[in-house]
């Protein structure tokens, strides 16, 4: 069997969910699969890996209109038996000669909640490109049940169609604790003290606001029964409409307890979830949320959103929460602060929690996917 992979997102700097998720499966799938056959297409050489004689890169150097037309192209003269689409839908919304099966990873472009945190042109895009998928596709992965419903009530997909295959947290995310390493990292961004963790694009609906306004809450409200009170540390790139997050730090005239730490290489964050006090995600829509894992695989206590995906990936390892109400996130904050009993259960629990994803399963559930005709 021949399967094609559009492979492009690797092609961004600072990898983000998605490249992630294609990264980690590419890995997984070249150590499993010896026998049928793969060519994975990018437009430059972004993939480092030594790859068996069953797996082919193609790079083809064009801009991206001309690039989805060649592949097209391509597709058929290579007689592929199937075209699998991780993460965009253009490739698969023009092709219907080709077997395709795309990923979904979430519909945050098509939510009521959320539309006016995204640009006007890229929701029209998407959708558009999104329905004629879909209606392409042979199969369609979802990484979430709460994704899945979404599908269904947003395109009528039929709920045959879709397979729900979890995401995992990457193998560096563990509770191997190295105080060394810690102790370097930590220096590497002056972080001395105990602290609170985010980590997660600069954007609307990742909720940072209302996170500030409950870490602000908490630390005003208990300062004498926490220690030291705890900084807030946010993790992450600047997305789309980011500067109201800036602007509640400064209303609320506490710069000199929230550190923003932009980007930061993905070898560092375990060794931030190791060391940090709780790791807090009141996101208000995921499609799975990959952070409270990791932190979980890290041994690190987690409060998160009770809303979308969150609650199937986090089980009762977590403090769920209203990501809406600042003063539910507050207490939460407050008592996992205090508590140190409910941090050792939380810290067993996730830790559980985490073993029961891994990528070994979810590269073997969308093989079979792809090797099904």
């Amino acid at each position: 069997m021949k399967i094609a992979i559009d492979c492009h997102t690797l092609e961004v700097k600072n990898w983000a969910g998605k490249a992630q998720f294609l990264h980690s499966l590419l890995q997984e799938s070249i150590k499993l699969d010896k026998e049928n056959e793969y060519i994975l297409y990018f437009r430059s050489p972004v993939l480092k890996e030594s790859l068996p004689l069953n797996w082919q890169i193609k790079n083809i150097k064009l801009p991206t209109p001309l690039w989805q037309v060649y592949v097209s192209m391509d597709l058929l003269l290579s007689k592929v038996d199937v075209l699998f689409c991780p993460s965009a839908y253009l490739l698969p919304a023009i092709n219907f000669l080709i077997p395709s099966v795309i990923m979904v990873h979430d519909l945050t472009t098509f939510l009521s909640k959320i539309k006016g945190m995204h640009k006007r042109g890229i929701r029209l895009k998407e959708k558009l490109c999104l329905k004629l998928a879909i209606s392409h596709a042979r199969k369609i992965v979802a990484p979430s049940q709460s994704t899945k419903q979404d599908l269904i009530q947003h395109f009528r997909v039929s709920p045959e169609k879709i397979v729900v295959v979890p995401e995992a947290a990457r193998d560096i995310f563990c509770s191997v604790f190295d105080q060394k390493k810690v102790d370097v990292v930590l220096s590497k961004y002056h972080l001395s003290e105990q602290f609170i963790l985010f980590v997660g694009t600069l954007e609307p609906r990742k909720n940072i606001v209302r996170l500030i306004e409950a870490y602000n809450l908490a630390i005003n409200n208990q300062s004498s029964t926490i220690n030291n009170q705890p900084k807030l540390v946010v993790v992450g790139k600047k997305g789309w409409h980011y500067q109201g997050i800036f602007n509640k730090v400064k209303e609320l005239n506490i710069e000199n307890r929230v550190v923003f730490l932009g980007y930061v290489p993905e070898s560092d964050l375990p060794f931030l979830y190791q060391a940090a006090f709780c790791f807090v995600y009141p996101s208000l829509y995921e499609g799975f949320g990959l952070p409270p894992l990791e932190a979980m695989a890290c041994g690190c206590p987690v409060i998160t959103s009770n809303i979308s995906s969150l609650p199937e990936v986090v089980g009762d390892a977590a403090i769920l929460v209203n990501p809406y109400k600042v003063n539910e996130i507050a207490v939460a904050l407050k008592n996992i602060l205090i508590d140190e009993d409910l941090r050792q259960d939380l810290r067993q629990k996730g830790l559980i929690q985490a073993q029961k994803f891994s990528w070994k399963k979810t590269s073997e559930q969308i093989l079979k996917i792809l090797h099904q005709k």
